[in-house]
């Protein structure tokens, strides 16, 4: 069964369609071309923090190099933008050499990191109940893969996203959340040939969502926070820790298969 991203606020789980991709899936092993540097940005090892970035729980796909020209006043090669439910999505990235200055063309032999940058704005739609809602999104993204060329990458990154979740009865406030991911040294070791790609061996995954309640309930804050925190050590079991305001839980989680939760 696909599975959901949970992470404890009403925001994150409102369309009825927005699930993520099958992670019970090994991630594709990773080789030495720009297919193959673009797709460690999107393997399943990011998709709780990709979903999180969308604001509507939604997996964004690899980017295709066939559709990014390049352009040479700023050094990057944009995207053609996809749409889908409201939203639409636009990426551009570039290529750095081991001095970090912009390249025009992927080279095996001396591109040595590249940054992909993302962003997601539209209103989608859907449903709680029998209720028609709508969720207007504007987020921005920006994940860094360093280390290519050598035995092990690593990916960092942050993203930044706000989404407005409205009634169309208008029975309830609008509900407004701040999202925001954090990836710290995802390290990614190269596989030998014939070898299963591997998860990450260490780093973390961080993701914090705040919802604007919209009004105060007697005898409890009008803002929520949620903080879920995934640490890698070399499968998709991970270190999961949840805080909110009830407090702190930690456990393990096999992602691949589990939703996110204690």
């Amino acid at each position: 069964m696909r599975k959901r991203l949970v992470l404890a606020t009403l925001t994150l789980a409102i369309v009825a369609d927005a699930c993520i991709s099958d992670s019970s899936v090994a991630p594709n092993k990773p080789v030495d071309t720009l297919d193959a540097a673009l797709s460690e940005v999107t393997l399943p090892a990011l998709d709780y923090a990709s979903a999180t970035f969308s604001g509507a729980g939604i997996v964004t796909p690899a980017i295709v190099p066939s559709r990014c020209q390049f352009d040479g006043a700023s050094g990057t090669f944009v995207c053609g933008a996809l749409s889908g439910n409201g939203l639409t999505l636009n990426q551009y990235f570039t290529l750095l050499d081991g001095t970090g200055a912009k390249q025009s063309a992927y080279d095996m032999s001396t591109t040595a990191g590249l940054v992909v940058n993302s962003a997601v704005s539209g209103t989608a739609t859907g449903y709680i109940g029998r209720n028609a809602v709508t969720l207007a999104v504007d987020g921005q993204q920006e994940l860094t893969l360093s280390g290519l060329g050598t035995a092990e990458h690593t990916v960092n990154g942050t993203s930044l996203t706000v989404t407005t979740l409205t009634r169309s009865d208008n029975s309830e406030p609008p509900l407004t959340s701040t999202i925001k991911t954090k990836v710290v040294d995802l390290v990614i070791p190269v596989p030998a040939p014939n070898d299963p790609a591997p998860w990450p061996t260490s780093g973390m995954v961080e993701l914090q969502s705040t919802t604007d309640l919209g009004y105060v309930i007697p005898l409890a804050a009008a803002n929520t926070t949620t903080n879920a925190a995934m640490e890698f050590s070399g499968s998709s079991v991970v270190k999961l820790t949840i805080t909110t305001q009830n407090g702190t839980q930690t456990c393990r989680v096999d992602i691949s298969t589990t939703m996110l939760g204690c």
